[in-house]
């Protein structure tokens, strides 16, 4: 963490990131021991007192393949939840397959408290220079964020939900 992220926070923040990628040479068989071994790493990470734990995608290439998402993000909630750990650290999803307002939602509904969508924020800014009305990039993003903000509140009022604490 940065000195200045402990200044805000005072130190009670500490994140650690974990990978949802495996070698390619593992092939799909290979999933189920990855997404095995990123449930324990999860689980070691917040006994040694990580309360955000971040899953991300952000090193898939030709030579590592991706866990979906959804996969991994309700596979590690449930297997923090069966340890007794969940209530202990906070879910953060980054994610290149996380688009639509229905991905946000199912990402939500299976754990995450939060979701940063690192290649839909990329297409953005790349195609800014293309859109009809000349902004700047944190307009962009900041538009970007507050349509899947309401579609999640469109979401969650057609099901009774108040608050995206009681959706996750």
């Amino acid at each position: 963490a940065s000195p200045r992220a402990s200044t805000f926070t005072q130190g009670h923040f500490k994140s650690d990131i974990l990978s949802m990628c495996y070698p390619a040479e593992w092939g799909a068989e290979g999933m189920e021991p990855a997404l095995a071994q990123l449930c324990a790493d999860a689980e070691d990470v917040v006994r040694k007192g990580t309360n955000i734990v971040i899953l991300t995608d952000r090193d898939i290439s030709q030579e590592r393949i991706a866990i979906p998402a959804l996969l991994a993000t309700a596979a590690v909630h449930h297997h923090l939840v069966r340890a007794g750990l969940r209530t202990r650290s906070g879910l953060v999803v980054e994610t290149g397959s996380a688009r639509e307002v229905h991905h946000f939602a199912c990402l939500a509904g299976y754990g995450a408290e939060a979701i940063h969508p690192n290649v839909a924020f990329a297409t953005l800014l790349d195609m800014r220079d293309a859109l009809p009305q000349k902004v700047d990039e944190q307009e962009v993003v900041k538009r970007y964020i507050k349509a899947v903000g309401k579609g999640l509140l469109k979401v969650m009022s057609k099901m009774g939900i108040s608050t995206y604490q009681s959706y996750c």
